[in-house]
């Protein structure tokens, strides 16, 4: 027993000092925290059933979650898209009560995640729709439902608009690309909720983007604040190529897709509720609203959005 003892002690002591020589740096702490939050986050997706798989799209690795490698006949598609640099972990929850019913493909957009960024490739919504459908080109996958959330909402628009035949139910939570005023606003004064400096910064943009987050540790936000400040550049081009009145649906446009859905949390601070009754106006529409939530419903209130998103695709 003294001599297990001892090794344990010894073990425990190694841990310790090593840990120690790790957070020497403020680098190096913010790596751990990062190595961290990337670990819970495969954990979060392995209990989900998820697996990652990558396909080459144009020469640039996309990856993507799965819950099957054969997309068989057996059950239905559902792509799930997330917004502006978020990553497909936001949906592991989510994916969770979906996977028994369908098979799933959850992306990461285009310098989002894994899939890589490059200064010259092109980050609109248009071109990340293109990569979208190569993807499930290469899958075999014809056709399939989609929800997205902010950019990704947007991106499911744009799909069903585009090729109706193909997406059997969309779902568009709290869809960016309404050309209002606040978008033009936006635009005029060279405004990028993304684009952080300072941790503070990027706390208070935390603070806009969901009413009800789940509980993620101060360390990890500060890690998540220094990847944010990091890719400072990275992510005023993306935005900037991303958030492009060109490309946005103006008050008169109206959808010809009857099959869709759009969620709306009126605590969302990243976009306003004008922008909600601009979507409402052009989409021929189920419509539910959730008082209480912000601009992630599916992350914030995992359970009672999957639920209400189930029971209309689920409605025949």
């Amino acid at each position: 027993l003294g001599d297990v003892y001892k090794r344990q002690v010894l073990l425990i002591t190694a841990v310790i000092v090593g840990l120690m020589i790790i957070l020497s740096t403020k680098l190096r702490r913010m790596l751990l925290s990062r190595l961290i939050f990337d670990f819970v986050n495969r954990t979060e997706a392995k209990l989900a059933r998820l697996y990652c798989d990558s396909r080459s799209i144009d020469g640039l690795e996309v990856f993507y979650h799965s819950n099957t490698k054969h997309f068989s006949s057996d059950k239905p598609v559902l792509v799930l898209i997330h917004g502006f640099s978020a990553d497909k972990y936001v949906w592991n929850r989510f994916a969770k009560r979906f996977s028994s019913q369908y098979h799933l493909v959850i992306p990461d957009l285009k310098g989002h995640g894994q899939t890589a960024y490059h200064p010259d490739d092109d980050y609109s919504v248009p071109s990340q729709c293109q990569m979208l459908l190569a993807l499930l080109d290469q899958l075999n996958i014809k056709h399939f439902s989609i929800v997205g959330n902010s950019m990704g909402g947007m991106m499911a628009a744009k799909l069903f608009d585009e090729m109706p035949k193909r997406i059997e139910k969309a779902v568009l939570i709290d869809p960016a690309g309404a050309k209002s005023p606040f978008a033009q606003n936006m635009i005029d004064n060279k405004l990028n909720p993304f684009e952080h400096e300072v941790e503070q910064v990027f706390f208070k943009f935390y603070d806009l983007i969901m009413a009800k987050p789940p509980f993620i540790p101060k360390f990890i936000l500060r890690a998540l604040a220094w990847e944010y400040i990091n890719k400072r550049a990275q992510y005023t081009h993306m935005f900037h190529q991303f958030f492009n009145l060109r490309d946005f649906y103006s008050r008169d446009y109206r959808f010809d897709y009857p099959e869709s859905m759009l969620i709306w949390g009126l605590n969302d601070k990243l976009l306003p509720v004008d922008d909600f009754t601009h979507w409402k106006l052009m989409l021929n529409s189920n419509t539910l609203i959730y008082e209480d939530l912000g601009h992630m419903p599916m992350v914030e209130d995992v359970k009672r959005v999957s639920k209400d998103i189930l029971s209309f695709l689920n409605k025949h």
